[in-house]
């Protein structure tokens, strides 16, 4: 089907300006004067390229938890709030096959998003036939890879000699790896003589001594390599000043999550300060301040949301009433990034729409190998975008439509998205899907 988006603001690559666009076959096709049966009137609101958030754990259990959103709730939160492609996490789990992990993977997204998806892959097995599936299926499309430096318990730990070894592989491949960076030997080694029933506690746990450290690491090894490095959630300004001093020397690059910008420790003193226990911890004040300073000054090339959402029962559960390590670690974010990426920004209206564009979109895309197909407004591109109006209402922010706490509660935002194209089709429009029952959302790679 042919659309013609007719006299809104586009956010392209290089600058904001009045543009119609013509979409068909699920593509851009001109940004010239064209005709179309279907005319949207895009006065007054902005054209943004369709969003992605490269940073969900969706439908997985996680310690002895199941995740409140499925790929069918967390999609749906996603999309009506401008985000047209999520990228979740297969993981290898001990006893079992990487291979198996993905075929479940793919069994429960299949025919059930509203958005299209992908996945970062999590193996934790390294023997010959490993690396022969590995290969496989980076030759079939997988580029990303996600490994930690820490949860040892959990089977995810991977030490800096086996990173060695990894880097060593996956060199001469056109992927990037994600790391989740807290020294695994700081955490093991904290005080635990400590009021575990505080939740303040938890940030004692994870000092921010193991970020800082993992992350020197890393960069001492992966320096030796040229290989894509990316760091996840980074929490404090000591490593986002360390990363912003080597990124013109090393292939690395950055990402924070919104509740490192807007939340302090503070809240972690609050009798349900249990609602916000993430990893790696909300951090103090001034931390925040200084992490808010550096997201102006361009230190972070993304912004994602990590979003690690449990239902209520599972947050409030009485045995972690007595252990602050028990409480499920992770907050709900998906459907607040792209408002408070917006809010960041909002004194210069211009620069928000293209900060969304660039660390929202664009630089997405080119970090997880979509680029151009995602993450701009070009010929030839997947038609995402959505058209959006701003400052018409006011709203709260909702960060998921499960049962779980809202990490963001009594934000406010303004933006209305007045509709979201999924592949050259409309799939949501003033903020509200347009069709519950069609789930069109697919995965990157074609045949998964």
């Amino acid at each position: 089907m042919k659309y013609l988006i007719k006299n809104g603001t586009v956010c392209f690559e290089d600058g904001l300006r009045k543009s119609d666009i013509l979409i068909e076959d699920g593509k851009f096709i001109s940004f010239e004067n064209a005709n179309s049966e279907n005319i949207i009137d895009a006065a007054g609101c902005y054209i943004l390229p369709g969003m992605i958030d490269i940073h969900t754990h969706l439908d997985d259990k996680i310690g002895n938890c199941y995740l409140a959103d499925t790929y069918k709730t967390g999609s749906e939160v996603a999309v009506r709030n401008g985000i047209t492609t999520i990228f979740s996490f297969v993981t290898q789990q001990l006893n079992d096959s990487l291979a198996n992990a993905l075929k479940i993977a793919i069994n429960k997204a299949k025919e059930n998003s509203y958005c299209d998806y992908m996945w970062h892959l999590t193996p934790v097995s390294f023997v010959e036939t490993d690396w022969k599936y590995i290969f496989d299926l980076i030759e079939k499309g997988f580029k990303t890879f996600k490994f930690y430096t820490t949860y040892k318990s959990a089977g995810l730990y991977c030490d800096y000699d086996m990173l060695n070894i990894i880097f060593t592989k996956l060199e001469n491949y056109k992927v990037t790896i994600l790391i989740h960076c807290e020294d695994n030997d700081i955490i093991e080694s904290a005080n635990t003589n400590i009021d575990l029933k505080n939740s303040f506690s938890h940030t004692l746990l994870r000092p921010k001594e193991a970020e800082i450290t993992a992350i020197n690491k890393i960069l001492n090894l992966s320096g030796k390599y040229k290989i894509k490095i990316h760091i996840v959630h980074v929490s404090t300004c000591e490593a986002a000043e360390i990363l912003n001093n080597v990124k013109d020397k090393i292939a690395t690059t950055c990402e924070t999550a919104p509740h490192y910008l807007n939340l302090t420790d503070d809240y972690l003193k609050r009798d349900d300060g249990f609602k916000l226990i993430c990893t790696p911890p909300l951090r103090n004040k001034l931390n925040v301040k200084d992490m808010k300073e550096k997201a102006l000054d361009e230190y972070f090339d993304i912004y994602a949301s990590d979003h690690c959402a449990f239902l209520k029962k599972d947050k409030n559960n009485s045995e972690s009433k007595n252990d602050v390590r028990l409480v499920p670690c992770g907050v709900a974010g998906l459907g607040a990034l792209p408002h408070l990426t917006f809010k960041l920004y909002e004194d210069n209206l211009d620069n928000a729409l293209m900060q969304m564009g660039k660390r929202l979109s664009e630089n997405p895309a080119k970090i997880t190998g979509i680029y151009p197909r995602k993450g701009t407004i070009k010929i030839g591109s997947d038609a995402d975008f959505s058209v959006l109006e701003i400052g018409k209402s006011e709203k709260n922010i909702q960060s998921s439509i499960s049962d779980v706490y809202e990490t963001y509660e009594n934000f406010k935002t303004n933006l209305n998205f007045k509709y979201v194209f999924l592949n050259g089709v409309p799939v949501v429009k003033n903020d509200m899907l347009i069709n519950a029952d069609k789930m069109s959302g697919k995965c990157l790679i074609k045949n998964y």
